[in-house]
């Protein structure tokens, strides 16, 4: 559980041009793998070690990287401080990385009173939470475990944090007629911004696996979304871009590999009130694939021009008997809108001999930065349950 900050950075060898020749080098050219360079960022400035933990959330807002919760290495529950970590600020598109400088800033976790109720205002220590950005300003944090391992009973509450103003608040939400929200721990909390909602989704015990629910910011109000199949067995890996919920699980027909489950939510309340099916996607030999495991990331980045995939990393075997990985697999999202990589992916399927490479999974290839000592390693290593985030504009992930 060392203190360390690490980013990668991906970037697809494609160049949309208007100039004949190089619209069809850009054509021709692969989707995938991607070429991906990871770099130690330096040690923040004032840490004293309080901020190696794990079993934690990290959230980015802007150029900072915002820590809560979690263990420290004694196993103990860590406080509910705030840390945040100043990532360096975007240089270039060519090395968002130029510079790997970092700081740091402790907000202890002070009580605010409720107005209306008198309550204060602080949550609990926790591990095991469920965290997100809302906007370019608060931290969101539900659920989670205490010190004994049992999930928090707070009756549908949400935390936001507000990093102006450093003060705590309570989200309440009542559910649906004849539907409760169990307490819930290890699930995933993804939100969509520009139509105002919330979604929880999955658990770490039988009651709450498989559940989806659906939080409207604006009413306050939890209902439920379709559960997962009940036919496979989930992993902890779970993303959320364009519109769509993404869900590993093991392959039922080959337990070392895995299948992919989605389920779009449109951008409208209205067409949301549809049967919303969850689709199944297999992989299937020979092609790549990454072995199913938990405690690893998996996090949705752009490379530009509208190509989108979900970066899977590291994390350790499903039964955790065997030691951690090291390895980073993309998997190309389907392309929307009118975009270079549309238009690339439609030219691509009229061609004989060429695919798309939608839904197809890769391993990256890792390209040297030139480093100097002191700029640290090249590779953080194997390592699993840790914080993770997009960073440089979706175009990395900082752990």
């Amino acid at each position: 559980m060392a203190g360390v900050v690490a980013a990668a950075i991906a970037a697809e060898q494609v160049i949309m041009t208007g100039v004949e020749a190089a619209a069809a080098v850009a054509i021709a050219a692969p989707t995938a793998p991607l070429k991906v360079a990871l770099a130690q960022l330096d040690k923040p400035e004032g840490d004293d070690g309080n901020i190696a933990r794990s079993n934690h959330s990290l959230t980015v807002i802007d150029d900072k990287a915002y820590l809560f919760g979690g263990i420290d290495a004694s196993g103990h529950l860590c406080s509910p401080t705030v840390h945040a970590i100043s990532l360096p600020q975007e240089k270039s598109q060519a090395d968002p990385l130029t510079s790997k400088s970092t700081s740091l800033a402790d907000y202890p976790a002070f009580p605010t009173k409720d107005i209306s109720t008198g309550e204060l205002n602080v949550p609990s220590a926790r591990k095991n939470h469920a965290a997100c950005a809302r906007g370019n300003r608060y931290v969101l944090i539900h659920g989670g475990e205490d010190a004994s391992g049992n999930p928090i009973d707070e009756g549908n509450v949400i935390w936001e944090w507000d990093s102006e103003t450093l003060a705590w608040t309570k989200l309440r939400g009542a559910t649906q007629l004849y539907k409760n929200m169990a307490p819930r721990s290890g699930h995933s909390l993804f939100i969509d911004d520009k139509q105002g909602f919330l979604v929880s989704v999955g658990g770490s015990n039988d009651e709450t696996k498989r559940e989806v629910w659906f939080y409207d910011l604006n009413q306050a109000v939890w209902t439920t979304l379709p559960d997962l199949p009940s036919s496979v067995e989930l992993l902890d890996a779970r993303a959320y871009a364009g519109n769509t919920l993404y869900v590993l699980a093991k392959s039922p027909s080959d337990p070392n590999t895995v299948e992919l489950l989605s389920l779009y939510l449109y951008n409208n309340a209205t067409d949301r009130e549809k049967p919303l099916p969850w689709e199944t996607h297999s992989f299937t030999a020979p092609s790549p694939r990454p072995q199913p495991r938990v405690g690893g990331a998996l996090v949705p980045i752009t490379t530009g021009y509208g190509r989108e995939y979900l970066v899977y990393m590291f994390g350790l075997p499903v039964d955790e008997s065997l030691a951690f990985q090291a390895d980073i697999w993309t998997l190309q999202l389907p392309s929307r809108g009118f975009t270079g990589a549309k238009v690339k992916d439609y030219v691509r399927e009229k061609l004989p001999k060429m695919s798309s490479g939608e839904l197809t999974w890769a391993e990256v290839e890792l390209v040297a930065m030139e480093q100097m000592e002191s700029q640290g390693k090249v590779h953080p290593g194997p390592r699993g349950r840790f914080g993770f985030g997009a960073c440089s504009g979706g175009r990395g992930v900082v752990i």
